[in-house]
């Protein structure tokens, strides 16, 4: 009797995981008066300023697209646009009001899963860590060896 497990099946369970975790954060975010791709411009930002060029890379969104974003977080004050050196370009950190809201909201969604995962044992938790960096290494490792 073959119980080997089709890489569909695995698939299907991250994918149903990804799709339940993504409704807590919509929760949250809704609850929050913010959308995806705001809390993830701003939890970037929260690491350090940044031009407008350097996040059209990192997300790799068109620059028009992520202007038009920035701009409706300039004028709800939690993005500030400072000139750089050169005066063309500027840089862009998030306020202090965003700064809390993002930690807010960080802490929201870390109360849900840290509810979702009370009842498991400390062995399963680590246990998954393990498997998840697993396949988080292997999906780098390819990445890196395909050559477009």
């Amino acid at each position: 009797m073959d119980t080997s497990i089709s890489a569909y099946e695995l698939v299907n369970q991250l994918n149903e995981f990804q799709k339940l975790y993504s409704t807590i954060e919509k929760k949250v975010l809704k609850k929050n008066n913010l959308n995806q791709s705001s809390f993830t411009i701003m939890s970037q930002l929260i690491e350090g300023p940044l031009t407008l060029k350097e996040l059209t890379t990192l997300f790799s969104l068109d620059k028009s697209t992520l202007s038009r974003q920035i701009n409706a977080l300039v004028q709800k004050g939690f993005v500030i646009k400072k000139e750089g050196k050169d005066k063309r370009i500027f840089l862009l950190s998030i306020s202090k009001e965003a700064n809390q809201l993002i930690n807010a909201v960080k802490f929201e969604i870390e109360f849900y899963v840290t509810d979702l995962f009370k009842s498991w044992p400390n062995e399963e938790k680590k246990l998954l860590l393990v498997l998840l960096g697993r396949i988080n290494r292997r999906i780098r490792l390819e990445n890196e060896l395909k050559i477009d």
